[in-house]
């Protein structure tokens, strides 16, 4: 008997703890190869269920329209690509299509019920380390690296992804009877206390509200199992609920964030940009990775006032504005079609079951994909989230393939017809064998790529560069390997480091070349040009990219530098002082203003500015 299906079922739990120690951003490349590995085990696997034919005519036609927002994207092979982190461009997409399928071949239909109880408790193991490590930094150790003053996501990345990930082990082991084993049992139960801690230690409101609802609901269905009163279901409910609550209010974190606004009013603001966006490319968006570039050109000056530029927003953090960035309202209409045609095949499927276990799973895996899709109304998509729900989406779709009928015209044509059944498994070997061959070198460029950021902040530039040059041999296709390198460069190149602005210049060049559209690339060149002695063409360069990107408070600092260097002082002053005027906040306008001031011999002013900048500083 084939191992295969166990093995994929292990490596899909499995891949929420694959981790790259050492690497630049470690919580994505390798993923991806343990979830493609797992997804090469489902395609070797026994025949089992398939997804409905609907879902499939659905599914081809997300991905038909994805395509062709790709190609009529400003930047058609970034888009095909990907961009950094996340990197959903061709390959991240079809792994979760893939993902989507061997849900449906390994978790569906009746064979799939001893998977769901091996998915739990692996599941189960997964996240109570996923648990130990968020109880050790939500303690303020960072056990696998990153700054004190950055919110950890355990082996997630993402505080957010990994409250989520919470809400999915929780759901799937309240999906579950009681298994036969002691072992099984304490297990599950220890992987129930360590998903719901796991969301509540990530602080993340969006995961918050999504364990509300899979809790109480998970806890509605084992409460009626039990034929309980309405009366006590409603307490058993409300108590749930409490405990939940208890636990935000004992995590210190967890509890300061819940009741903080913080990011709440940038959320608004930046789907309001977003629309604003999506208003100009109703058709086919700015295609699958192109917000990056696209949403500074549409940001004002409230946004400059109370978010600034030093993070670029990647996503608008909603999967409805982030389709309809991607791929406009017909991608958007799409999905929405789809998503309905998979409720109706699961509800479908729960009424045909004759097993109350069965339909158990069913509903509560379907309102915890449910409460997932909420969540995502704040948040975005990720492989360390977004592949495992995939899985457990395909395996609630899954339905048993039905015979095929003996075919009795002889050996030629029997011959051919089972060489023809066995194309799409050939076809998507190809497939995951060459999305390994992309995989495993992008994973294995993350070590050079942090040797070489640590190098260049430490000023050894020439071991710098020939780490960004292995990085680039590796993962060549990906534009963001030169962005990096170039912004890399572009720290030590403002501090005087002639030969960082020269390597600045060079990768910065490059990766202006492949998103020609990109302000992080154009920032990154110009600086290089400022601080390498080429001041016009650093000067020409922000000009275009200050009326590109009007409401960046850091191009008219970075072009007042410039300004200056080509003997315009008067000109200087204005930028930088506009610059400040648009956020408050900086402190960097006042001190280059304190400079220029005191070369000018205008010491008075020299001194105002400079109080400014400390008491910004300062607060």
């Amino acid at each position: 008997m084939s191992r295969l299906p166990e093995l994929c079922v292990i490596l899909m739990a499995g891949s929420l703890l694959a981790v790259q120690p050492g690497g630049l951003f470690r919580f994505v490349w390798i993923k991806v190869l343990v979830v493609l590995i797992a997804v090469l085990a489902g395609l070797f696997s026994p025949p089992g269920s398939r997804l409905p034919p609907g879902v499939k005519a659905a599914l081809a036609a997300c991905a038909s329209w994805i395509a062709v927002a790709m190609l009529l994207s400003n930047t058609p092979w970034a888009s095909m690509a990907g961009r950094w982190p996340r990197y959903e461009g061709v390959l991240m997409l079809g792994v979760y299509v893939a993902v989507f399928a061997v849900g449906a071949k390994v978790l569906g239909g009746a064979p799939g019920g001893h998977r769901r109880t091996l998915l739990g408790m692996s599941l189960a193991g997964a996240g109570t380390v996923v648990f130990a490590l968020a109880v050790l930094e939500s303690a303020g150790l960072r056990p696998l690296g990153g700054a004190a003053d950055v919110r950890p996501g355990a082996t997630l990345g993402n505080a957010t992804d990994q409250g989520l990930i919470g809400v999915i082990i929780t759901g799937v082991l309240a999906a579950q009877g009681e298994p036969d084993r002691p072992w099984q049992v304490w297990l599950r139960r220890v992987g129930l206390i360590a998903g719901a801690g796991t969301a509540v230690l990530s602080g993340s409101r969006a995961a918050l509200a999504a364990l509300l609802a899979v809790a109480v609901f998970g806890a509605y269905t084992w409460m009626r199992s039990r034929s309980w009163t309405g009366p006590k279901i409603a307490a058993g409910a409300g108590l749930t609920a409490a405990g939940i609550a208890v636990g935000v209010l004992l995590a210190p974190a967890s509890r300061e964030r819940l009741l903080s606004t913080a990011t709440v009013d940038g959320r608004w603001l930046l789907w309001d940009q977003t629309l604003g966006l999506v208003s100009d490319h109703p058709l086919s968006g700015v295609g699958p990775n192109g917000f990056v570039d696209a949403l500074p050109g549409y940001l004002g000056a409230e946004w400059a006032r109370t978010v600034g530029d030093s993070f670029p927003a990647d996503s608008p953090h909603s999967w409805p504005l982030q389709t309809l960035a991607a791929g406009g309202f017909p991608l958007l209409l799409l999905v929405v079609v789809l998503i309905a045609v998979s409720v109706a095949a699961v509800i479908r499927r729960m009424r045909k079951s004759r097993s109350a276990a069965d339909r158990k799973y069913l509903a509560v895996v379907l309102v915890t994909v449910a409460a997932y899709s909420l969540a995502l109304l704040t948040h975005f998509t990720s492989i360390g989230t977004t592949g495992l729900v995939a899985f457990l989406c395909g395996g609630l779709l899954g339905s048993e393939a039905s015979r095929a009928a003996p075919i009795r015209n002889g050996a030629v044509r029997k011959f051919a017809t089972g060489k023809l059944r066995s194309v799409p498994r050939l076809v998507g070997t190809l497939l995951v064998i060459a999305g390994l061959g992309v995989t495993a070198p992008a994973a294995l460029a993350e070590w050079p790529m942090a040797a070489g950021a640590r190098s260049a902040a430490a000023g050894n530039h020439d071991l710098a560069e020939q780490a960004f040059k292995q990085a680039w041999q590796l993962r060549a296709w990906d534009s963001d390997t030169a962005l990096l390198a170039a912004q890399a460069f572009a720290g030590p190149a403002t501090e005087g480091e002639q030969q960082a602005a020269r390597y600045a210049v060079e990768w910065g060049t490059l990766a202006r070349k492949r998103t020609p559209h990109s302000q992080e690339a154009g920032t990154a060149l110009a600086l290089g040009y400022l601080y390498s002695g080429d001041v016009p063409k650093a000067k020409d360069l922000l000009d275009a990219l200050v009326t590109d990107f009007p409401y960046s408070a850091a191009l008219y600092v970075h072009r007042g530098v410039a300004q200056f260097g080509m003997g315009y002082p008067a000109e200087a002053i204005t930028d930088l002082e506009h610059a400040a005027s648009l956020d408050p906040s900086l402190d960097t306008p006042w001190r280059v203003l304190a400079n220029i001031h005191q070369r000018l011999g205008n010491s008075q002013e020299a001194f105002a500015a400079m109080q400014r900048a400390d008491a910004l500083a300062n607060p």
